[in-house]
């Protein structure tokens, strides 16, 4: 009868915006419902150390009813430099989903003046949100690049019921054909690993023509996720040059998976974005993260330059999530929209069950 009581209730809540003392109210909401690391250490890296970090949050008392997070990016939006509310970990507790407080909670966050930007989601979420009055200006498009045995085995017995036995010869027999290798590299050329990547290079504007919208990054920003645990993986930027000029960079996140390891390319940005330029990118992140021993490497991206790029270095398409925008002026976003996969958390995605020390 409590539960009944609990679920039938939830008018009595109030939307209130995240402070340090809720930390050990969210704590207990994720792990509700999420597989998330829960010690002390990771609650305050994850909820207080970001420096654009906020929440929304509805309150029965000291329970945690639904949550909406967003980092308050900077977005280059034609000649505008604005800051886009990036939000992620849009939740409601599974026995109060129709209760309509996870509307309410986005609502909060849209009274901002900051405009409002959900990207992918379930299909409830993208059912939704075009009902609130968000736009769809663009989509990420997913694509994935198969590394080892196991994961080629995997695609074809899906695809055509061959038996993984015969899956994983293929793969060894198509190897020496198919492993990553550079590609249109122009004279001059060399790659770089940093340990960070500095403010000439987060600079970059990776707009062709410098038109359209796309998010800046911060040296602020890489420092967070350096600063993460171990158990999240290694980010490793790379950077990219013609003679002494910069041409490029690039950010890559290898870490174990459910599966094993996995290598995701966050983003990857041209000086002189073209087609035939971000193949050659494309293929030296590739080929970087391939002798680090992922069974898969995935990107996504909105760029039609960047998709040429990934489908040249034989990535494959596994899906797509939708950019869906709000504004209280209308949507925000100019095309074209320049996305890499770091949207939301994205750059977190799929979180650890624990939390590492250094």
């Amino acid at each position: 009868m409590a539960r009944a009581v609990a679920a039938s209730s939830p008018t009595r809540s109030e939307i209130v915006a995240f402070r340090p003392e809720h930390l050990d109210v969210v704590a207990r909401f994720s792990a509700k419902v999420w597989t998330r690391p829960r010690s002390a250490a990771y609650l305050r890296w994850r909820y207080l150390t970001h420096p654009d970090h906020f929440a929304y949050l509805a309150l029965r008392g000291d329970e945690c009813l639904a949550l909406v997070s967003a980092f308050r990016r900077p977005y280059q939006v034609g000649e505008r430099r604005l800051r886009i509310s990036d939000s992620f970990d849009w939740f409601c507790l599974p026995e109060l989903r129709r209760s309509g407080l996870g509307v309410r909670v986005m609502q909060r966050m849209m009274q901002d003046p900051e405009p409002v930007i959900v990207t992918g989601g379930s299909a409830d979420t993208r059912d939704l949100l075009p009902r609130m009055r968000f736009s769809v200006p663009a989509s990420v498009k997913r694509y994935a690049l198969l590394l080892d045995a196991e994961r080629t085995a995997d695609a074809l017995a899906r695809r055509t019921r061959l038996p993984r036995a015969l899956g994983r010869a293929a793969h060894a027999l198509g190897r020496p054909f198919l492993a990553p290798r550079v590609r249109g590299a122009p004279p001059g050329a060399r790659v770089e690993t940093p340990d960070t990547l500095d403010e000439e290079t987060l600079a970059l504007d990776p707009r062709p023509g410098g038109r359209g919208s796309a998010p800046v990054w911060t040296a602020a920003y890489l420092a967070w996720l350096a600063a993460g645990s171990p158990a999240f993986g290694r980010y490793l930027p790379l950077r990219f040059r013609i003679g002494e000029a910069l041409a490029g960079w690039a950010l890559l996140r290898v870490h174990e998976g459910a599966r094993g390891r996995e290598a995701v390319l966050l983003d990857v940005r041209a000086r002189e974005p073209s087609a035939a330029r971000y193949t050659w990118l494309v293929s030296e992140a590739a080929v970087f993260a391939a002798r680090l021993g992922p069974g898969l490497l995935s990107a996504g991206t909105s760029c039609p330059l960047v998709e040429a790029g990934l489908r040249a270095n034989r990535f494959r398409p596994i899906g797509d999530g939708p950019i869906h925008c709000w504004a209280k002026d209308g949507a925000p976003l100019e095309a074209p929209v320049v996305f890499g996969q770091h949207w939301g958390d994205e750059t977190l995605v799929p979180y650890p069950a624990e939390w590492l020390e250094r």
